[in-house]
């Protein structure tokens, strides 16, 4: 008879497990609901019924997983209810404390939790508010305890109920739906990830403990894929290989902006040491950017950055396609000029064919351009054109940014360093009231100058990745393609993916990292981010 009081108790208590695990999967499907708000729109229905089965497969396995490996065990090792109740009521505090914990990050971030994510996220709350950090702690010592009370009353109905739910005939339709679509989902992942379906597998790191492709270098360090199955990726990102289009992403909602004014753009070829003295000594009225503002290793990776504000990953693709900036066309709809220069010794080959029709040479310099006026310089034209700024700074209403295209010192033999100082160039402004950051890039330029004419729904992101640099929007992190390197900028490390796929991770101080690699969610989200505009691989 004891052993059959036992047997039984050990099998209520798991029956009682069951029930309490089913009610928490009801919870993280709710709480899940806030990741799949945050996906982008499903293009195609297979990726809408990806979205639906992966949602309901994901947030049943993870507390099932969690009953199986934590809570099974003491139900027959130490069958008492009272001690299971409260135990398990910590095991899933801490569990779904974690999930909501992980939602609010991403849906701020971007990426999952992870020792980065929550380093990052206490110093933005330090930056926020001083005290910032002891709030955000009192805060999640709050929410621990609420959910714990919550989970300990969640565990006792359960306990209480038990024979009310049992009785139930609903359960086992619901748990083989959950079950049919854990097995549905991974099966159809399987499919799309051998065939490049991007609409399904762009949703690869969309839940948390999910497992997306990602870098090879990575992945392949830590034996969880094999090299040959990134090569393609890798040489898409760093290599030679054309990444093809799609741009714009969709079409261009904007609304012109009143009274715009004029702007003038002017870049450099290069612009030595001596000539950034000359500029700061002539033209005083300027104000030097201070901080790291990046060019390219060649001109016409260069000019394309700044005309296109999309990584040069994409270049040829463009070019070859003959297709011109896609903000042009609105320019033209309101307009406002938008007009290309080039000094007397300006290479003009620089430009691709197709462009050149659009480009006017020094002799057809106007001065009095209602709207953006882009002038490629040669450093031998510097004289004359510091002449010509003089002269535009006592217009009203006028801009003026002044750019270096590719760094002074780099060399023909020195195309392959990866030191970003290598491409850093400089940059000056009149009249554009430049938010305090310490990076940019030539990407950056075209969508700040832009915003002096139009607004547009999406904030330019449909044509450019470049960002405002009028907004005080975060800076990091930050990916940025400047062939044959990828850099990927985090504020206190920078990490370098050269075109063999490897990585080199730099501290603060610029030192080395032996075996340093980047928070993994972080720099899947920078490659994600760069192959934003790309289709495939032609």
């Amino acid at each position: 008879m004891g052993k059959n009081q036992h047997r039984d108790r050990i099998a209520r208590l798991v029956s009682w497990g069951h029930w309490f695990t089913f009610w928490n999967i009801i919870l993280c499907l709710l709480i899940g609901l806030l990741y799949v708000e945050t996906a982008l729109p499903a293009e195609t229905w297979p990726a809408a019924g990806y979205l639906l089965i992966s949602w309901l497969g994901h947030f049943a396995f993870l507390p099932f997983v969690i009953f199986i490996v934590l809570l099974f065990p003491f139900c027959i090792l130490l069958p008492f209810s009272r001690v299971l109740r409260g135990y398990a009521a910590v095991i899933a505090t801490i569990g779904v404390f974690a999930l909501l914990f992980d939602v609010v990050f991403f849906r701020s971030y971007g990426f999952h939790l992870n020792t980065y994510s929550l380093a990052q996220l206490a110093s933005d709350a330090e930056n926020l508010l001083a005290g910032g950090s002891f709030l955000l702690l009192a805060l999640i010592i709050f929410a621990f305890l609420f959910i714990f009370g919550s989970q300990l009353v969640l565990a006792n109905i359960s306990w209480k109920r038990l024979d009310s739910l049992q009785k139930g005939r609903y359960s086992k339709p619901v748990i083989a739906v959950f079950i049919m679509s854990f097995l549905a989902s991974h099966s159809t992942h399987i499919w799309a990830d051998a065939v490049l379906y991007t609409p399904i597998t762009q949703q690869d790191d969309l839940f948390p403990l999910s497992y997306p492709t990602t870098a090879k270098t990575l992945m392949a360090r830590h034996g969880w894929i094999t090299v040959e199955r990134y090569q393609s990726q890798r040489e898409r990102l760093t290599g030679d290989e054309t990444l093809a289009v799609n741009y714009p992403q969709a079409p261009l909602l904007c609304a012109r902006e009143a009274q715009p004014g004029q702007t003038v753009i002017i870049a450099f070829d290069q612009i030595s040491p001596e000539l950034r003295i000359q500029i700061n000594q002539h033209i005083p009225e300027l104000t030097e950017f201070t901080g790291t503002h990046l060019g390219h290793r060649a001109q016409e990776s260069a000019l394309f950055s700044l005309l296109y504000g999309i990584p040069d990953l994409y270049k040829e693709s463009l070019f070859d396609q003959n297709l011109k900036p896609a903000y042009w066309r609105v320019m033209a709809d309101y307009n406002t000029p938008f007009v290309m220069q080039h000094s007397e010794h300006y290479d003009r080959s620089h430009f691709p064919e197709f462009l050149h029709e659009h480009l006017q040479s020094s002799q057809q310099l106007n001065q009095q351009v209602d709207g953006v006026l882009v002038r490629f310089v040669a450093a031998d034209d510097a004289a004359d054109v510091i002449e010509e700024v003089l002269a535009l700074r006592e217009q009203r209403d006028i801009r003026i940014l002044i750019t270096g295209l590719v760094n002074a010192h780099v060399q023909p033999l020195e195309l392959n360093v990866a030191a970003p100082d290598r491409v850093q160039v400089p940059m000056w402004t009149f009249g554009i009231p430049l938010a305090n950051r310490d990076l940019t890039h030539l990407d950056d330029i075209m969508p700040t100058i832009l915003s002096f004419y139009m607004s547009c729904t999406d904030e330019f992101s449909a044509f450019t990745m470049g960002r405002n640099m009028l907004s005080s929007e975060r800076v990091y992190p930050r990916a940025q393609s400047i062939r044959p390197f990828i850099y990927l900028f985090e504020g206190h490390q920078l990490t370098i993916l050269d075109q063999n796929g490897e990585l080199q991770l730099y501290n603060d101080r610029g030192e080395l990292v032996p075996g340093g690699v980047p928070a993994t969610p972080v720099f899947i989200q920078a490659l994600r981010d760069l192959q934003r505009f790309g289709n495939q691989v032609e």
